[in-house]
């Protein structure tokens, strides 16, 4: 009695777990590796599909005897964006699928006048985005001419869009990697004030959509990640460049890697290092009324490059190189800092650790905040220590004579 009473228990189970009620097949949707959302002159929304060609893909790779692109990029108008996606469906004859797009490029202009509240809404609210794709801002044209330019070494340029932000973060630190998670928790906090990688088109648009592209050693039209954006209120503020921008990620405890130069002495030659440990906390005290932050940085990392006639094997010379590469950094933070106050913009998060550390002064300051964080005093102290100093301690320099 009890074999049959599990027998119809585990024939129901079956049934049940036979189907899918929304369930759809692979040839009925179109899968979206990238989307790019800009605005027009008349006030539509103007959106970007970079979607899979099926028939050049062949289980997960590219086909070698098809050819044509891997993708196509389609574009549309509307008031709205999910008013957009669905005319797509004009030009496309599937529903799209955004499980698996990977980056979200939002052109420059859209930044700058309306910001990111109403887009980062909408891919939140609708169901079918996937948060951990990538958000970029296109910088100096459109987020459609970026997802239709053809990449040679990676056959889906969302996907390689995707690599080089990762990529970057990663051994450079300059610009940061964020997806629409992280766009919408910083959103929500007290300051609101986000900071996101740039992306630009180098060369001729019309040159890279063709596949002749792919035939060239070196393209000479290419996508990069360019510059830093920072946000106040959610609106495009400005931009950082170079050591400006890396600045940000020192004092936001975002570098995993990264290189930094430093001379031995005055025309003395130069050293590098490759920086692998950082990092970085931030005090925020208040005086007098008056909010300071200390920034305080303690890094490490190996020698790689020595230009310079110096001992190595000598402490009394790791010490004082220490000292230097240390400066190094604290120029770079100081920069950034003073560049961003000018601007009355704080993507540092000062404002939101003053939140968390002195919860009732910040109320009294949040409204005003941005003139605030204009005058106040930030303090940057460094330490850098040399972990290593590879197979050669005595520079091949030292042999010249």
């Amino acid at each position: 009695m009890r074999q049959r009473i599990g027998f119809i228990w585990l024939f129901l189970v079956l049934i049940l777990l036979t189907g899918c009620w929304d369930q759809n097949e692979l040839e009925d949707v179109a899968l979206v590796m990238g989307m790019g959302i800009d605005k027009t002159e008349d006030g539509l929304y103007e959106v970007s599909f970079q979607i899979v060609n099926p028939e050049q893909v062949s289980g997960g790779e590219m086909s070698q005897s098809s050819k044509g692109t891997a993708v196509t990029t389609y574009r549309d108008k509307g008031q709205t964006l999910f008013e957009t996606i669905r005319k797509i469906s004009k030009e496309v004859p599937r529903k799209l699928s955004f499980s698996h797009m990977v980056v979200l490029i939002i052109g420059e202009s859209l930044a700058e006048d309306e910001g990111l509240f109403e887009v980062m809404d909408f891919t939140e609210r609708f169901y079918g985005f996937r948060s951990t794709a990538i958000v970029l801002i296109s910088r100096d044209s459109p987020a459609q001419s970026i997802l239709s330019i053809l990449n040679p070494i990676e056959k889906i340029p969302a996907m390689k869009i995707q690599e080089a932000s990762k990529k970057t973060a990663e051994v450079w630190g300059e610009t940061p990697d964020q997806n629409i998670n992280d766009v919408i928790q910083t959103l929500t906090t007290k300051s609101k004030e986000v900071s996101l990688s740039g992306i630009a088109l180098v060369g001729d648009m019309q040159e890279g959509q063709h596949s002749s592209i792919n035939e060239q050693a070196a393209p000479s039209t290419y996508i990069e990640i360019n510059g830093l954006a920072t946000f106040q209120d959610g609106k495009l503020k400005g931009w950082l460049e170079d050591k400006e921008a890396r600045g940000v990620s020192w004092v936001r405890n975002n570098i995993q890697k990264t290189v930094v130069t430093s001379t031995c002495k005055e025309d003395d030659g130069i050293l590098a290092v490759e920086v692998r440990n950082v990092n970085t906390k931030l005090k925020p005290t208040i005086k007098k009324g008056e909010p300071k932050i200390t920034v305080n940085i303690k890094s490490e990392g190996s020698l790689q490059e020595v230009t310079c006639p110096v001992d190595l094997t000598d402490p009394n010379v790791i010490i004082e190189l220490n000292k230097k590469l240390a400066k190094a950094i604290e120029e770079e933070v100081n920069t950034s800092v003073k560049t961003l106050q000018e601007e009355e913009t704080d993507v540092f998060g000062f404002g939101e650790a003053l939140n968390q550390k002195h919860p009732k002064e910040w109320k009294k300051m949040k409204e005003d905040w941005s003139s605030t964080f204009s005058e106040m005093d930030v303090e940057v102290n460094v330490e850098f220590f040399i972990r290593g100093t590879g197979l050669r301690t005595k520079p091949l320099i030292l042999e010249k004579k």
